[in-house]
């Protein structure tokens, strides 16, 4: 574990040290931290650089101030040559894109025999043809200042395994117009080019609009998703709410019709007691003397505590599957999912003596129900409203004593 500590101190510390404050590459391995997202592998160049100043004493300067191109990356000296184009216009075209290359200092004499460095301005062609001339002519190395002013260096896109063992490196413009103005004033220029720190360039360049658009689509999608949500669940309120009033209406409608239903208390001399007799068809027990039964319109009886349930919850004969809601003038329409109550006397007036049933001409839709006949279920199949013709209706219908423990409205001989 010590071992593990050390190292990590020691990794930290190199790192750290690794660091020059003064340096003018610094701004290209260290960026902002949001921005570090790609990264590039590139090599530093130290360029030194000798010659006798004016007073006939010696100056020497070694800054960080290049990198080095694709291909062969060593350290090599020699005297800088700055170079010039062939022709009447050559002494103003620097570029070494043309062929054979020239020396500023002395353009009518041949390039020196000894090593020399190739001192070439960016521009005019790419940095393969200038590399390539500049081997062409024997030099030791290439040394391309850039065109224009940046504290950023770009890394020269050259060919690999082309067989050139000569090194090119890019540096400022400023450190090029210092070199190439000694040299052009006659001045013997050496320069040193030796391979330092090889650096990770964090690529800035990433498409920050790409990325904007990620991040507005998915903000974008989460509001949709959220409106979405708050959109459905309260319709899912919405829905249970009207299916709780509903449900509550259904059976205070449901508590109505069963007030008109008539009940009867069997005697000794009834049929439904006399010889087998008869049972009831929803607990399957036979009748007896004294029990009360419930005589529906359909003719069918059920004991009264067996049937009141039922008819509570289904408002259905549980044989004949007739709608007591209808019977009674409670209509359902399916357009809207609402009960309508009419008025029990209006209701009676325009019954049928031999059907004792109102046709279901008061819809709000005229194809909710075609004809009066149609025994179509009055249980909702999704919640809507519960209205009623009358002006004060009774809201406390489901808490309100029921209606079915009253005295017979009916009863037989």
């Amino acid at each position: 574990m010590k071992f593990v500590d050390m190292w990590s101190v020691c990794l930290l510390i190199g790192f750290v040290g690794g660091h020059s404050p003064g340096s003018e590459l610094e701004a290209v391995r260290y960026g902002p931290s949001e921005e570090r997202v790609a990264s590039d592998t590139f090599t530093v160049a130290d360029i030194n650089i000798t010659y006798k100043d004016e007073h006939g004493e010696y100056y020497t300067d070694t800054s960080e101030s290049g990198k080095y191109g694709e291909g062969f990356i060593g350290s090599s000296r020699g005297m800088a040559v700055h170079v010039r184009a062939k022709g009447p216009n050559g002494d103003h075209d620097h570029t070494g894109c043309t062929w054979p290359l020239l020396s500023v200092a002395a353009p009518t004499e041949p390039l020196p025999t000894e090593p020399w460095i190739a001192v070439i301005r960016r521009g005019n062609c790419n940095f393969e043809i200038k590399v390539q001339n500049a081997w062409r002519a024997n030099a030791s190395a290439v040394l391309i200042y850039n065109d224009r002013d940046t504290t950023v260096l770009e890394k020269m896109k050259l060919s690999v395994n082309n067989g050139r063992n000569i090194s090119a490196v890019f540096t400022y413009k400023w450190k090029g117009e210092e070199i190439t103005r000694l040299v052009d004033n006659g001045t013997r220029v050496m320069i040193a080019i030796i391979k330092g720190r090889t650096l990770t360039h964090i690529n800035s360049n990433i498409n920050k609009t790409s990325v904007l658009f990620v991040s507005i689509s998915f903000i974008v999608l989460m509001v949709i998703s959220l409106a979405w949500l708050v959109f459905y669940y309260i319709q899912r309120f919405r829905y249970i709410h009207a299916k709780d009033r509903l449900s509550k209406r259904l059976c205070c409608a449901a508590k109505k019709a069963l007030s008109k239903i008539p009940v009867r208390n069997l005697k000794v001399d009834d049929r439904e007691v006399q010889g087998d007799g008869e049972c009831c068809a929803i607990c399957i027990e036979p009748y007896k003397v004294s029990e009360t039964l419930r005589s529906l319109p359909c003719r069918h009886d059920f004991h009264k505590s067996c049937i009141d349930p039922w008819l509570l919850e289904h408002r259905t004969c549980p044989m004949c599957k007739m709608d007591i809601l209808k019977y009674y003038g409670f209509v359902f329409t399916g357009s809207q999912e609402s009960i309508l109550q009419l008025e029990a006397e209006d209701a009676r007036s325009t019954l049928s003596p031999a059907t004792n049933r109102h046709p279901l001409t008061l819809l709000q839709n005229e194809s909710s129900y075609e004809e009066a006949g149609s025994e179509r279920s009055s249980r909702a199949a999704s919640p809507d409203r519960l209205v009623r013709n009358e002006m004060n209706e009774d809201r406390s219908c489901v808490s309100s004593p029921s209606h079915v423990d009253r005295p017979p409205a009916e009863r037989r001989d």
